[in-house]
């Protein structure tokens, strides 16, 4: 029992030591220190005082902040364009919100559930970018109402300072003034910090609000999505015909439509006028611009004459202008392509014509007929008898139409019209799949799953009717391309002129792969997929893989790759247009302009490849410390190439060699082609191309013979006859010298008499020529010209002499005379 209670006791005493966060006990009789109450705290938190003799100074400095503070307090032209139409966005957010419930509750097709989240999104992006600039503003003045606050504490406590020390009156005065202003200033603070609070808070209302109908859509889109596959409606032979009193009015319908088109001309009055601007400037300028074009012929190897987008300048300038939406429209692309598809109806359809053949016309005008159809068709959907017996009868035209165009031969026709005989083969596929298509929806709506049969028949119609689209906007701008490159200021560019229609081919498979990409993003919208495949793409290339302190993802990867590629385009293209249209026009000294654009090269490669980096999300700092790792590698292992690499800038920037001279380097002899990172091309005279190391021509003996002053002396031997008069012989060598054409008068050609040989008088010709690129014709024709001067002057050439003589053996005594 002891034992226990001396237990009990130990663990009490334990508690009591943790519970007062003491290691020991106080000594007996000691007392505690008292803790430190909130006005000790405060005084050891505040500022101290300022001296008395820097009252003054610190009085004119508070002066400047706050006339500094006054200048940046009002609200900025962006703050208060986002107070001018906060309000109005507001309402028609309350007005959209209404719509969109009640479009949920309708249970609209993906197509309008996504019209209604490009909306949103977009407003929502609208206001993420306001609350951002709000915030930036909130948090400035926060800062500045600390800045005051702290400002109050110190002169409060200096005046306390100043009266304890009583000092003169004038200094108390300064610090109450100084006081009252800071007093002004914070008031002024705190009121426009409960502005910017208060529109903070409208704001985030209205970002609660977008997330929550896009929340709203993305529910219903899922269950409509979820839906597709289940008979939602009665098989159409157990339609019952409702009583008259019953059907809901098409009026009302309309009536919503036209509410929504006011809604949107309200919302976007000014990109309206800016598109209506953009009409009536194209439609001038097709005007203008069609006289001019009617004596241009088409390309060889297309079709596309320049004169068919001036034969029509008003439907053209339509086509061309709805297709601008597009751009115009960028946040809400599915409206754009509303807006494009109604208002490109009429003058596509003129375009069109022009393209085919007359027989084929009528089957252009059912196809396009489709489209106003499926516009009718969508007013009628309260009605479902009505609007499900015209969904069945627009099924089987489609199906007829699409049967003939197959089995008649006419595709190819179309598909030549088009432009595309290339892709012949595919877009008969297509043709055969949308087929298929029609006549699954015709299925699916007959045995009751409407949804469905709306998805794939909408889908296919819509996809055909934006690919007419496509095709009258691309040979339109195929025509406008054809024009541009034939008339000024672009034919006077030395690039049209030399690679005109190579510019040209390349400008119109642009155009058609725009096109074609335009027209796959379209149709996958149309068919509900493209929302998903994003949210799905978006993931895929989000996802990271860690290897150590390295991550990387498939996003930075593509990146990386595009940024670099992208980089060497551009690198081409402005070595193009500066080899084509800008050296050209300079007067630069030989081999500058092949320094200077390989500079440009690799200075756009060079900051591609950084930005490719800070794509892949790699940091630069750690990039240099790794350079630095790897210097020592880099001077024992790559010394050569990093020697060729250096050498190679020495040769650009300092030219002693340029592109175009004739070299030569050691045994090799020929004319410099290329000067490249590593090595440098030689042309050799026999034909051979000669990779020689840049730092040979660098640290080697290198004869260059092609001379800064592009001129060359020509050294021609001649021998004359003894019996010669020198004088003469050096008149008809300066007389020939001088006739030939090449030679020119500067230096003047010397003619040198050389001394006497063993069978000849020795003679030199010493002409220059500045025509490098045939200094071995110009000695050619001019010693064939020498020759032809001697024979006519009577001189002659000796053949080399010489003489032998044999001298006999001398005769001795004992031979006896024999």
């Amino acid at each position: 029992m002891v034992r226990t209670y001396r237990i009990a006791a130990l663990a009490l005493l334990v508690c009591a030591l943790v519970l007062s966060g003491s290691p020991t006990l106080p000594p007996a009789g000691a007392q505690s220190p008292p803790s430190p109450g909130p006005a000790q705290k405060v005084a050891a938190d505040a500022p101290p005082p300022i001296p008395i003799a820097e009252v003054a100074g610190r009085a004119d400095e508070v002066g400047a902040l706050l006339r500094t503070l006054d200048e940046q307090l009002p609200s900025s032209a962006q703050i208060k364009r986002i107070e001018q139409e906060l309000s109005p966005l507001s309402e028609r957010l309350a007005d959209r919100f209404e719509q969109t419930k009640q479009t949920i509750g309708s249970r609209h097709a993906l197509g309008t559930l996504d019209t209604l989240v490009d909306f949103w999104r977009s407003n929502r992006a609208t206001l993420t970018t306001w609350m951002a600039t709000v915030t930036e503003r909130a948090d400035w003045l926060e800062q500045q109402r600390a800045e005051l606050a702290k400002l109050g504490a110190t002169w409060t406590r200096t005046r306390a300072e100043v009266r304890a020390a009583k000092a003169p009156p004038e200094v108390s005065q300064r610090i109450m003034d100084v006081l009252a202003t800071l007093a002004g200033a914070q008031a002024r603070v705190e009121a426009e910090r409960a502005t910017t609070l208060v529109l903070q808070d409208r704001i985030s209302r209205e970002l609660t609000r977008a997330d929550s109908a896009l929340a709203q859509i993305a529910q219903a889109r899922r269950q409509t999505a979820g839906s597709l596959l289940m008979l939602d409606s009665p098989p159409i032979w157990r339609l019952s015909i409702p009583p008259p009193g019953s059907r809901a009015p098409v009026g009302a319908a309309l009536a919503t439509l036209v509410a929504a088109v006011r809604g949107f001309v309200d919302e976007h009055s000014d990109r309206i006028a800016l598109h209506l601007t953009l009409l009536l400037v194209l439609v001038g300028f097709l005007w203008w611009a069609r006289g001019r074009a009617r004596g241009l012929s088409a390309p060889e190897g297309t079709t596309a004459s320049p004169a068919m987008a001036f034969d029509q300048p008003v439907a053209a300038a339509l086509v061309l202008g709805m297709l601008a939406a597009f751009w115009i429209y960028a946040n809400e692309p599915r409206t754009a392509r509303l807006i494009v598809e109604i208002g490109v109806f009429l003058p596509m359809v003129v375009i069109l014509r022009q393209l085919v053949d007359p027989p084929m016309r009528p089957a252009l005008y059912a196809m396009a007929g489709f489209f106003p159809v499926d516009v009718l068709r969508d007013l009628l959907v309260q009605r479902p008898v009505l609007e499900r017996g015209l969904f069945v009868l627009e099924m089987l035209a489609a199906a007829a139409l699409l049967g003939w165009f197959i089995r008649s031969g006419r595709l190819d026709d179309l598909i030549a019209a088009s432009g595309g005989s290339g892709s012949a083969r595919w877009r008969k596929d297509l043709f055969k799949l949308a087929l298929v298509a029609v006549l699954a929806a015709l299925a699916a709506d007959v045995v009751g799953n409407v949804s469905l049969a709306r998805l794939v028949g909408s889908g296919v119609l819509s996809s055909g009717y934006l690919a007419m689209v496509l095709v009258a906007g691309r040979r339109l701008a195929e025509g406008l391309v054809t024009f541009a490159l034939r008339v000024r200021p672009l034919v006077r560019l030395r690039m049209v002129v030399h690679h005109g229609p190579r510019l040209e081919r390349r400008a119109h498979a642009l155009l058609r792969a725009s096109s074609i990409i335009v027209w796959a993003v379209g149709t996958i919208d149309y068919f509900g997929v493209l929302l998903p495949g994003v949210t799905i793409a978006r993931q895929i290339l989000a996802a990271n893989l860690a290897m150590g302190a390295l991550s990387l993802s498939l996003g930075d990867v593509l990146a990386f790759g595009l940024t670099v590629y992208l980089a060497s385009v551009v690198s081409s293209l402005v070595q193009f247009v500066l080899a084509e249209d800008v050296f050209p026009r300079l007067n630069l000294r030989p081999g500058l302009p092949y320094a200077l654009s390989s500079l440009v090269k690799y200075a756009i490669v060079s900051v591609g490849f950084i930005l490719a980096l800070l794509a892949l999300g790699i940091n630069l700092n750690r990039v240099t410390v790794l350079g630095g790792a790897l210097g020592v590698g880099v001077g024992f292992g790559l010394q050569n190439i990093v020697n060729n690499f250096v050498s190679g800038l020495i040769l650009l920037f300092e030219r002693p060699v340029r592109v175009g001279d004739a070299v030569q380097i050691g045994d090799v002899q020929g004319e410099v082609r290329r000067i490249g990172i590593r090595a440098t091309t030689v042309r050799a005279w026999e034909g051979a191309e000669v990779i020689v190391p840049n730092s040979q021509l660098v640290a080697d003996r290198v004869t260059n013979w092609t001379p800064a002053d592009y001129r060359r002396r020509l050294d021609i031997p001649v021998n004359v006859a003894y019996g010669t008069a020198p004088d003469k012989v050096l008149q008809v060598l300066i007389e020939v010298a001088k006739g030939h054409p090449d030679i020119i008068a500067l230096p003047a050609p010397v003619a040198l008499f050389l001394g006497f040989g063993d069978s000849a008088l020795q003679f030199q010709i010493r002409a220059w020529t500045n025509r490098l690129d045939r200094h071995l014709l110009v000695r050619s024709e001019l010693g064939v010209a020498v020759y032809a001067a001697l024979q006519e002057a009577g001189f002659s050439i000796p053949f080399p002499q010489q003489e032998v003589r044999i001298h006999p053996p001398a005769l001795s005594p004992e031979s006896g005379g024999r």
